[in-house]
């Protein structure tokens, strides 16, 4: 049985390795096309609370007001992701334009656009819907790779 956290550094490995495949090679997502190692990291949120991020899908935009960026740390010192830059998002949004759980576009006048994926957490008053993003990722290029590296082969030759 699989842990979760190997699912989600198997789902994280997945999400980068899909954006480093030229876009021509895939669909004409716009998502796919995003780079999520070279995003803006936790300093660069947390410089932004309280200001407003559009969340874009094909049909709609929402605005979402940034207000929590917190960072958390590794079960244990030594797991494989210890070294990964690990911080969670706090959004809320209007519960007239309520969002599921998804990829969507943000844009921000000073982060730019960038795929963030989201999970409703929920929506304890008649205004507002809340939702979290959680990053777990390499810092570098180079413990990507390694990362990469020792990630498990899912394709076996039968």
């Amino acid at each position: 049985m699989q842990t979760r956290r190997k699912f989600l550094r198997d789902c994280s490995i997945a999400a980068v390795t899909t954006s480093v495949i030229p876009s021509t090679a895939l669909t004409q997502n716009h998502f796919a096309r995003m780079t999520i190692a070279n995003g803006p990291g936790l300093e660069q949120f947390a410089r932004h609370l309280q200001t407003t991020f559009t969340a874009r899908t094909s049909a709609m935009r929402v605005k979402l007001i940034l207000v929590e960026a917190e960072a958390f740390t590794a079960a244990t010192p030594n797991s494989e992701d210890a070294r990964n830059e690990k911080f969670t998002l706090l959004f809320r949004g209007p519960t007239q334009q309520p969002l599921e759980q998804d990829n969507y576009l943000f844009e921000h006048p000073h982060l730019g656009r960038n795929a963030i994926f989201i999970v409703p957490i929920g929506c304890p008053d008649p205004a507002h819907c809340y939702y979290e993003a959680i990053f777990d990722r390499p810092i570098n290029a180079s413990e990507l790779a390694r990362q990469m590296a020792n990630a498990p082969r899912r394709i076996q030759n039968v």
